[in-house]
């Protein structure tokens, strides 16, 4: 593998294993490679052998060949709602529907959050990227790093994701949000 091959390599499997909420320890338990070997594929100061790509692909729920060639993003994607499969999730607290293809190989996701009555998202300790969230009803509570802030119909909040946050809905009616987060997110 050439360098910018193997600095790619390790980017794409840190940003998949950080998006899945992975450590390095429990990549090493699944895939039988040390943590550390993990951590070099990842700055990309070591190329993986076929076997361990087989392995550590297989661990984060994807194919090998994802890892190595993600295909261009055609110049332009239309989708229809009737194409969009919305997905429950947090016990049903929450529906995401994803206004950007999943099948496409971009490096950011949109989607519109229908956060339930006084529903609330589990804070996530934070990963890299970042995430912007735009209001469209209802009152959104949006904690980072610990700091609250109270969102209302047209309010927006953008901050990098590495910070830890967690979302609330204030109301009791369901509140409708748009996100857009970078890297890309697997819903």
């Amino acid at each position: 593998m050439t360098e910018t091959i193997s600095k790619s390599l390790g980017t794409r499997v840190r940003r998949i294993r950080q998006e899945r909420g992975l450590t390095l320890k429990q990549i090493e338990a699944k895939v039988g490679v040390s943590a550390t070997h993990i951590s070099e594929i990842e700055r990309g100061n070591t190329s993986p052998t076929i076997g361990a790509l087989e392995r550590i692909a297989d661990a984060l729920g994807v194919l090998p060949s994802y890892l190595i060639d993600i295909p261009p993003l055609p110049e332009m994607r239309v989708q229809h709602p009737e194409d969009r499969r919305g997905l429950a999730m947090w016990g049903g607290a929450i529906q995401l529907d994803p206004l950007t293809d999943r099948l496409a190989h971009s490096e950011m996701s949109l989607f519109i959050a229908t956060i339930q009555a006084n529903g609330q998202v589990d804070g996530d300790p934070g990963h890299d990227g970042e995430e912007f969230c735009y209001v469209l009803e209802g009152i959104l509570e949006v904690v980072v790093n610990g700091s609250s802030y109270l969102l209302r119909r047209g309010d927006t909040i953008h901050f990098k994701a590495v910070q830890s946050h967690r979302i609330r809905n204030l109301a009791p009616t369901p509140c409708r949000t748009l996100w857009a987060c970078r890297p890309r997110l697997f819903i």
